[in-house]
């Protein structure tokens, strides 16, 4: 018995530590747990890292219906400088509710980002918002700032490897495949791109599987967040996005990718953008090329830019060349 209360007492002596080292409080690294309930759609937003820098680093998501916790594993080395707030938007990682597939569409997502970033303002008023926004993330990146007076809401943008015209963004691929078929002399990959032009009407029919097929077969993106076991253990056990969600989003998106997609076009306006924009490039990416890169830095004509070249990378850098990310973020937001 007595060996039972000494148990106990140290038990609760123990609870009693932890609970006040836990104690965000006093401390730099706080979590915050948000909510957004907007069109059917239940949307965490999950805020880590060091609040008392008056940062906020919003992870914009790729996909559509990717996940942005999972994340977490290639971004906490942010968290000691910086908050990082991960959301997952409508129909991906672990959003809920019922969501109407019509909402799945540009102007719903840029509403959506409005009022993520309405609600952490109003939770921390006197931080500094800096969207990082990665593949499908930079596409919704674009749809809020060039609505309204959307950009006044936050104070600058990083470009993660993604496009601002889905015409421009195909273009470039198929650029990318003819130049890697003639090196490597794939004859039937460039044969195939010499009989597909691509041209701002050909965008509306033309077959995207093909085209990705011949990207992939030609090495344009041959890393996988599955390869590192030490990423596939965080996912499965520390983070709140499960498998069997994320693996099910894609078929929400098949109208997206019809449409959509397909019509997605900001090039005019970038010129409007005034905020400072960085563009971190994996220049060895065949999924969305370099020269997209190049053609994004040359439409910002009236901000500051900067041009980060992740040489070693694909189409995720932060998977690649994780060190040197992190600390072009950090230079970047400071």
């Amino acid at each position: 018995m007595r060996a039972l209360v000494l148990f106990f007492r140290n038990l609760l002596f123990f609870s009693l530590v932890l609970l006040f080292s836990c104690d965000k409080s006093n401390d730099l690294d706080i979590e915050r747990n948000l909510h957004l309930r907007h069109k059917g759609a239940d949307m965490p937003i999950w805020v880590r890292g060091n609040l008392a820098s008056n940062k906020i680093v919003l992870y914009l998501h790729g996909g559509p219906g990717d996940c942005a916790m999972c994340y977490r594993y290639y971004f906490k080395k942010l968290e000691s400088e910086v908050a990082v707030a991960y959301w997952d938007q409508r129909i991906a990682g672990a959003s809920s509710g019922k969501v109407d597939l019509k909402t799945l569409n540009y102007e719903q997502f840029g509403e959506d980002a409005y009022y993520v970033i309405k609600l952490l303002k109003e939770q921390f008023p006197n931080a500094e918002i800096h969207l990082l926004a990665h593949s499908f993330g930079v596409d919704l990146a674009w749809q809020f700032l060039t609505t309204n007076d959307n950009q006044k809401l936050v104070n600058s943008l990083i470009v993660i490897n993604g496009t601002f015209s889905t015409y421009r963004w195909l273009y470039q691929m198929r650029e990318w495949i003819l130049r890697e078929a003639d090196r490597q002399g794939n004859a039937d990959a460039k044969d195939y791109m010499l009989a597909h032009p691509i041209t701002e009407e050909s965008v509306k029919t033309l077959d995207l599987a093909a085209l990705y097929r011949y990207m992939f077969d030609l090495g344009g993106n041959p890393v996988s967040l599955y390869d590192d076991k030490k990423f596939l253990l965080n996912y499965a056990f520390a983070s709140p996005n499960t498998a069997l969600a994320q693996f099910t989003h894609p078929k929400a998106y098949e109208e997206y990718g019809k449409t959509e997609l397909r019509r997605f076009e900001k090039g005019a306006l970038l010129k409007n953008i005034r905020i400072p924009v960085a563009l971190f490039w994996g220049t060895k990416d065949g999924v969305v090329p370099v020269g997209v890169g190049y053609e994004t830095r040359d439409l910002l004509s009236n901000t500051r830019t900067s041009f980060v070249a992740f040489e070693e990378s694909w189409h995720e850098p932060f998977l690649t060349e994780t060190d040197k990310f992190i600390q072009a973020v950090l230079e970047f937001v400071r």
